[in-house]
């Protein structure tokens, strides 16, 4: 399948998911506004402030949830040509605006609590009916609390998780309005008044939580260094990626924006490029839905240290490089950097007497001893070019002096680099396969007449 195919099928399966969380937040709603009714009521005719004060922080919920409701049916929308980003952080806008309320119902709360404190205010209310509910009230918010739970975390939706936590305080809420009111029941009203103040101190921390968390969305805070590590790691499992600086992602309601630089070889093309780059954006995006556009920068692979492969035809530094690729006597592998050439050393070519595909069966043997990074030669054929750029090897021309002054220039950034072979293959025209005998004797006369 096609990646821009897979993409968009992703996002399609995104905004369904975001459908599932309106659904959600508005039967949430509708089952909210019928606790702040039956609490009210009863609260309002048994005359319990402590049941009140529930029904009015339960109101606040139900605003909480409304404003969810419509961030996520506005983040569901598809971009348009006026908010080409979609309409995501409409759903963060919501989370801003359920934290403010929690907020400002926590302070209320707490107000009421402590002037009735400071009164010394009497409550009169011996009616089980009141225990029912509250009750009632923590079992309805307990299962509203584990569904908004669970759909959130598998929708990455702030506004649900946000809600999902209050309705987690509203079976506490609940709980303890039950105790306190059955302290009144009982004859002890100041107990009431004083779990009142209590929570209303934990409804004020979580409101300041979430709006926290909502403000650092807004200003393109790094949320989850987690899940950027992860989408980092991701992308360097990608084919012709050599290294990747870690992703940057952005929070916009339920979904993230990202930004990758790639790094590639100075040998690959821009085609090649462009293919990698849409690879990294599918590998990541299969592996992380959540991320919704993932915008992939290349540029090139400057390692701190690289391995330097050469051929020469002595193990002296001062030799010269050697002038055919596949019939050089010695391999040198240099580990170069900024600071200069530090580890040399030499591989014997045992492939230079073969008659054919030398420079291929020295390649074979060098990438399974060594990391190699870039190769000098003066000459190259095809099948030697094409396999070391399949290996993500870079290829350049080395001057005829010595091997010390080639790496030299290399590391000064003076030697062009290869883009085609020097000279064609000749392995088809190959002669036939002689006798050990034969071969010893061609090799002594001088096996670096022949080019592969």
């Amino acid at each position: 399948m096609d990646s821009n195919a897979a993409i968009d099928r992703d996002q399609q399966t995104a905004r369904l998911s975001l459908s599932q969380g309106q659904r959600v937040a508005a039967i949430a709603t509708v089952l909210t506004l019928l606790l702040v009714m039956l609490k009210g009521t009863f609260g309002y005719l048994r005359h319990s402030p402590a049941l009140v004060a529930d029904a009015v922080h339960s109101g606040a919920d139900a605003l909480a949830i409304f404003a969810s409701w419509v961030g996520l049916t506005l983040a569901s929308r598809p971009p348009t040509k006026r908010f080409p980003f979609g309409l995501y952080r409409a759903e963060t806008l919501a989370c801003l605006l359920v934290a403010a309320i929690i907020t400002v119902a926590g302070v209320r709360l707490l107000m009421k609590s402590i002037s009735a404190l400071a009164k010394g205010q009497d409550i009169h209310h011996r009616s089980i009916e009141v225990l029912l509910v509250a009750l009632a009230s923590a079992a309805i918010s307990f299962g509203i609390f584990v569904w908004e739970k669970r759909v959130g975390t598998r929708l990455n939706s702030q506004s649900l998780l946000a809600n999902a936590d209050e309705s987690r305080v509203d079976v506490m809420t609940s709980l303890v309005v039950f105790l306190g009111t059955g302290a009144t029941y009982l004859g002890t009203p100041v107990v009431e008044l004083g779990v009142s103040g209590l929570l209303s101190v934990l409804i004020i921390w979580l409101g300041l939580k979430h709006g926290r968390l909502a403000l650092y969305a807004l200003l393109d805070a790094s949320l989850n260094p987690d899940l950027e590590l992860r989408a980092t790691e991701i992308a360097k499992q990608v084919p012709s990626v050599m290294d990747v600086e870690q992703v940057k992602l952005r929070q916009a309601g339920p979904f993230c924006f990202g930004i990758a630089h790639v790094q590639l070889r100075k040998s690959v093309d821009i085609a090649r490029a462009h293919e990698v780059a849409h690879e990294v954006v599918r590998s990541v995006r299969n592996h992380i839905p959540q991320i919704e556009t993932l915008t992939v920068h290349i540029e090139p692979y400057h390692p701190e240290f690289q391995t330097v492969m050469v051929p020469v035809s002595e193990k002296d530094m001062d030799a010269a490089v050697s002038n055919h690729f596949g019939r050089a006597k010695f391999f040198l592998f240099a580990t170069v950097s900024s600071k200069g050439v530090g580890r040399v050393e030499y591989m014997a070519n045992t492939a230079c007497r073969m008659p054919a595909r030398a420079a291929l069966a020295v390649i074979r043997q060098a990438l399974k001893n060594h990391s190699v990074d870039a190769v000098l030669t003066r000459e190259i054929g095809e099948i030697a070019f094409h396999t070391l750029r399949d290996h993500q090897v870079d290829i350049y021309s080395a001057p005829g002096d010595s091997t010390r002054n080639a790496l030299a220039r290399f590391l000064n950034h003076d030697l062009a680099r290869l883009v085609q072979p020097t000279h064609t293959s000749e392995a088809a025209a190959a002669p036939p396969a002689r006798s050990e005998n034969e071969s010893d004797r061609t090799h002594a006369k001088g096996a670096e007449d022949h080019h592969v």
